[in-house]
């Protein structure tokens, strides 16, 4: 299309839609009336020949060329915003930004107490808002702007983003305290033997820890299966089934560790969009990511 036709302000307009799927909810973040909004995105469906949102309930969705513009709309909008603010520093003290972060509960778990006491000391309009977005929607959220961050394991990196070591951790077998097995050394054989409670966002799939028992010819069969740790270790705690987890987790419950008969590791990296490295915001939030880790 010819982009010199293009009324560029219709641009926000697009992805405020976006984002919020209302027209009325789109003006309120727009601080305009709907019937501008309603308007803008007339002027839209005729530039780009699509409705590029349809009537969805109570919300609009986007089609399938809405999907496909929101990266390219919402990068050019990041680079202008950018260069318009390279040079005037980012104030973490009179901000009310909001940093949305993709990350399991693990991670959470780690960081987020210290980040806690960051914020209230140096930066108390500043807020971060935890996610649990699926691995393969997570590079298109931080396109879209979505998100700000993701921390994941390392099969997460692409060219378009920038990434950073972010934290090393070491699984072990949790036990409650009692457990026959609390306080003795144990084998594969024992392992594989116990009841397990097994922890994985996914309704089906193998962790690390499957993955290196299928190499030594053994499987776990749980008895359950959490999407996330807390109940998991509740359920630990009050029976004598096992879970397999990462130390640092392990260590802040009330249960009993023992060190696994082979070596299991998670390595988990800070993700952003490459073309944000250099945004005042994104520079400051990542340090305080970073520095939130490394005190736990």
């Amino acid at each position: 299309m010819n982009l010199r036709a293009l009324d560029l302000n219709l641009l926000p307009v697009f992805e405020a839609i976006y984002l919020e799927r209302s027209l009325t909810r789109a003006s309120e973040a727009l601080h305009v009336t709907q019937p501008a909004v309603s308007n803008a995105l007339a002027r839209l469906r005729a530039a780009f020949g699509d409705p590029l949102f349809v009537r969805s309930g109570r919300g609009m969705t986007p089609t399938p060329a809405a999907e496909l513009l929101i990266g390219p709309v919402r990068e050019s909008l990041a680079r202008l915003k950018s260069g318009l603010d390279r040079g005037r520093p980012f104030d973490p003290e009179s901000t009310d930004r909001v940093f949305n972060v993709s990350l399991r509960d693990m991670a959470a778990s780690a960081i987020a107490p210290n980040l806690a006491k960051q914020l209230e000391c140096s930066a108390p309009g500043v807020r971060f808002h935890f996610h649990q977005i699926d691995r393969a929607s997570i590079p298109s959220e931080l396109a879209a702007g979505r998100l700000d961050f993701a921390i994941d394991i390392a099969a997460l990196s692409r060219p378009e983003l920038q990434y950073a070591p972010f934290m090393f951790d070491r699984y072990v077998c949790a036990l409650r305290r009692r457990h026959p097995l609390a306080k003795r050394r144990f084998g594969v054989e024992q392992l594989v033997q116990l009841d397990h409670v097994a922890v994985s966002s996914r309704k089906a799939g193998r962790t690390v820890v499957d993955l290196i028992l299928s190499r030594l010819g053994h499987r776990l069969r749980p008895m359950m299966r959490f999407p996330h740790f807390a109940p998991a270790f509740h359920v630990v705690m009050a029976t004598d089934l096992a879970l397999i987890a990462p130390q640092s987790l392990v260590q802040r419950y009330d249960v009993a560790a023992r060190r696994l008969p082979f070596e299991a590791t998670l390595e988990l990296m800070l993700y952003w969009r490459r073309d944000n490295d250099q945004e005042g915001d994104i520079a400051w939030a990542r340090e305080r990511l970073l520095e939130a880790v490394a005190r736990r």
